[in-house]
This record gives structure tokens, sequence and C-alpha cells, in this order.
């Protein structure tokens, strides 16, 4: 199984990811922002922009997750994606792969991920962050179609994880819960 986890930045996909993977014995993270980074290292050089808009990204993330997705149960992927396109195209290619896959959207009011941004320890990242927050808002309602929403703003980090964990259990069925 792979768990895709979206939603804003500073939402806390990679404190999840990692709450999950240390629960879950057979879980494992996958980042697909790690091809990002070599693609715009390389690509990006000739070609500025998003490294998601490039078809080479969606692609190696693909096979990449998929490749991955063999020793895992389940492979955590937590990787913002806002367009519904992208999204569609590497989950349906993943499910094309046999890959039962299942979209997790940790939805955010803005209030509450402004207030989040803003206490996190990293300074660094909370400019860009803000700047994307716009962005997420105006896609949210797409996206709280494509799967389960968990409304994140009243719980913490180990609820969160409470009910992703609730929901990949559920989702294995009586044999693997």
């Amino acid at each position: 199984m792979i768990v895709w986890l979206n939603g804003p930045f500073g939402v806390g996909k990679s404190t999840l990811t990692a709450e999950l993977c240390r629960r879950e014995r057979r879980a494992r993270a996958f980042d697909p922002e790690r091809i990002g980074w070599v693609l715009k290292r390389t690509i990006g050089l000739t070609r500025p922009g998003d490294y998601q808009d490039l078809p080479a990204w969606r692609a190696a993330t693909v096979a990449a997750a998929s490749w991955q997705a063999r020793g895992a149960d389940p492979l955590i992927v937590p990787m913002t994606i806002l367009r519904r396109r992208y999204l569609e195209e590497i989950l349906g290619r993943l499910r094309e792969r046999g890959h039962d896959v299942r979209h997790v959207l940790l939805d955010v009011s803005a209030a509450a991920l402004v207030e989040r941004i803003e206490a996190d320890d990293h300074p660094g990242p909370q400019d860009w962050r803000m700047d994307h927050l716009g962005a997420y808002l105006t896609v949210r309602r797409e996206l709280r179609a494509l799967g389960e929403v968990i409304d994140t703003d009243d719980l913490d980090a180990a609820e969160v994880a409470d009910e992703v964990q609730g929901l990949i259990r559920a989702w294995r069925g009586p044999r693997g819960a």
C-alpha cells in the first residue's frame, strides 16, 4: 500500500511520516522531493520553474515509489502536489503498476496554518511556506474530493498520526489490522 500525504507546506507531513514509520514496523518513507532536487540542479539549469512541471520528475517519482513500495507496508509519501492533473497522473500510474494507492489530505485552516508556520523552530522556510498558502487555499476544495481528509486544526501531531494509522488499519481490512 502507498499512502500519499498531501496538504499545504507546513501542515506537518514530514512529522507525521516520521511518526507513522516509528509506529508501523514495516512502514517506509519516500520523499519525491529528492528527485526534484536532482532535476532542478540539472534540467532546471536550462528550464527554470517548478520541478513538478517536468514530466521526468513525475515519471521518476512513479518508478521510484513503485520500487520502494515493494519492501514497505505501507510506503508513506509526504509530498505536496497542488496541481490536480499531476496528482491524478502520478497516483493513476502507480495504480496501473498494481499498487493500492491512498490519498490523504492533511487539511488546515489558513489561520491555524499561519500560526504553525510562525511557531516553527526552523525559520528558514517560513517565508516560502507563507508565500504558497494562497495556492493551497485556491485548490483546497478540489483536493478534498480526491480521498480521505483529516482536518488538523484542533489535532496535535500524535492525534493526526492516530487518525492516519486508523485509516491504514481499515484499508488493510481484518487480515492486516
